[in-house]
Formats: C-alpha cells, sequence, structure tokens
C-alpha cells in the first residue's frame, strides 16, 4: 500500500483523483475534480499523467480543439471586403 501512496503522490500531487473501495472490495466509486468517473477513466487519468511526467512534460495538459465550421479567420484567396 505504501507503493500505491507513493505513485499517487508524485502522479496526482494536488488531489484531483479520489478512489473509495465499497461493497467490501468488490467495486470502487471514483471522482475527478468533484465528477463521478468510472474507474477505467481513473487508470486512463493516471496512464495519461505518467507519460507526460516520463515525456518531461507537465502532469496535466490542457487541449484545445477550434471545433469544426468557417471560423473567424479572414482567409488569403477570399476577396478583401473594401
Amino acid at each position: 500500500m505504501e507503493t500505491m501512496d507513493k505513485l499517487k503522490e508524485y502522479v496526482d500531487p494536488n488531489n484531483d483523483i479520489t478512489t473509495k473501495v465499497v461493497d467490501g472490495g468488490a467495486d470502487a466509486e471514483c471522482t475527478y475534480k468533484g465528477k463521478s468517473v468510472s474507474y477505467d477513466d481513473v487508470i486512463d487519468i493516471y496512464e495519461e499523467r505518467a507519460t507526460n511526467l516520463g515525456k518531461g512534460k507537465a502532469r496535466t495538459t490542457k487541449k484545445y480543439f477550434g471545433g469544426f465550421g468557417e471560423g473567424t479567420l479572414r482567409k488569403a484567396w477570399k476577396n478583401k471586403e473594401s
């Protein structure tokens, strides 16, 4: 158990992830930043953070998605409006 505590301290120093064993160890209730998530999601989060640390990046990365559609940038090939 001590090894898991050290791993959690290293990968999740802000305590964003909590796991509570229920039903005598048959199940687990997990939360990530206060929202209920599945245990598989918790494993994915830990894996992503450990991979980032292994690559020398920050534990958490911000992911941005600009979306689909035309956007608001003026394209060089379009006619300029005067």
